[in-house]
């Protein structure tokens, strides 16, 4: 399975192809999720401040596979599963772009055949969704049986994304948890921080 960079969602039409550059590829996330699981799994001693400092460039894709799939045994399963619903998410795409009357029949075939032009592509992003969220599951797991009060970040988008994530992963914990994003200004500098709110 080759895991990569596949691109913003795709915006596919029987006049083109355009890009939501809103709605990234969650692979670029996936250096962060992967350290985090690094960083937080360990023993903890109660009321101790642990510190990790994040590599200057991200983790490559086997190490990051390496990590999340040591914490979900059922990974290479799981992407299998959203490979094949993926790959039957465009048969059915190109089945309404056959059965599409309101499409001339030039049109219909631009859409097919824009379609076809990123299988690979939407395949490719709908497999990184995946590990992507088997990763923040696993995160989330660490914080959980490590009882982890809060987890701090430089203010970057991309960590705020992760922890969001990590947050939306904790209201579908049953019973769910409640946590907190902060930012503020610490020492000179904007910092994220992610709360857990233990009942």
């Amino acid at each position: 399975m080759l895991l990569k960079y596949a691109g913003p969602k795709p915006l596919v039409s029987a006049h083109g192809i355009t890009f939501d550059f809103n709605k990234e590829d969650k692979f670029i996330y996936l250096s962060i999720v992967a350290e985090l699981i690094q960083a937080l799994d360990h023993d903890y001693i109660e009321n101790k401040r642990y510190t990790y400092l994040a590599r200057a460039k991200p983790l490559d894709i086997d190490s990051i596979f390496k990590l999340i799939s040591d914490k979900e045994p059922n990974l290479s399963s799981q992407i299998e599963e959203r490979r094949l619903i993926a790959e039957k998410e465009i048969e059915n795409e190109i089945q309404r772009a056959r059965d599409n009357r309101l499409l001339g029949e030039e049109e219909r075939n631009v859409l097919i055949r824009n379609i076809n032009l990123l299988h690979d592509y939407q395949v490719n992003r709908a497999v990184n969704k995946t590990l992507y969220y088997c990763g923040v599951d696993a995160v989330a797991n660490e914080i959980k049986k490590g009882h982890i009060d809060s987890i701090s970040a430089p203010m970057f988008p991309k960590f705020l994304h992760v922890l969001h994530s990590i947050q939306g992963a904790f209201k579908l914990l049953m019973p769910s948890v409640e946590t907190q994003i902060d930012i503020f200004e610490a020492e000179g500098h904007l910092t994220v921080q992610l709360k857990i709110i233990w009942g």
